[in-house]
């Protein structure tokens, strides 16, 4: 996936506007970032199917690398948010809809771009979720077949000759 090309304008210059532009170029940069983080699920995603163990490693740093960077975007946002006199923490949707018809179009755009952006990410995850299970899953298989497939082991004080019936005792935790 690329990084699409900048959707939205700047706000002309107006009073406040200045801190608009910031807003706006603050949600751009978190749907980069969001972006970033999806283009990381889909190298995951080869790296698990191949059974590529560095390319898992790198994409877990990778990700830890861009949630920190995304944390700091919106740390920027909220100063933002106060600045223009909301609440620190006010939902995009809210501050839009507060700011009703002065609400200008390249804010309303970089919010639609940015969850959007989020909507892509959270389907990337689930799928990511989806084979991670299946991986372990199917690794989980394997090793209760080669214990299953290897010769009985004793336990303390049994023989060979197991009685009809009782099961030999295994020194291996299957709960793990």
């Amino acid at each position: 996936m690329t990084s699409r090309m900048r959707a939205v304008e700047l706000v002309p210059a107006a009073k406040g506007s200045g801190l608009l532009n910031s807003l706006i170029d603050s949600l751009l940069s978190e749907r980069h970032l969001v972006e970033e983080l999806t283009v990381i699920m889909l190298r995951q995603r080869v790296a698990v199917t191949a059974e590529d163990l560095q390319g898992v490693d790198d994409s877990v740093y990778a990700v830890q690398r861009v949630l920190h960077t995304l944390g700091e975007a919106r740390k920027r946002r909220h100063a933002l948010n106060t600045r223009l006199g909301f609440a620190e923490d006010i939902a995009l949707r809210d501050l839009i809809e507060v700011m009703g018809d002065n609400a200008p179009e390249a804010l309303r755009a970089a919010g639609r771009e940015l969850q959007d952006t989020a909507r892509t990410l959270a389907n990337e995850v689930a799928v990511n979720r989806q084979v991670l299970r299946e991986s372990l899953a199917s690794g989980d298989a394997y090793i209760r077949a080669l214990v299953n497939a290897a010769e009985p082991r004793l336990g303390y004080g049994e023989s060979r000759g197991l009685s009809e019936g009782a099961r030999p005792a295994h020194l291996l935790n299957r709960r793990i």
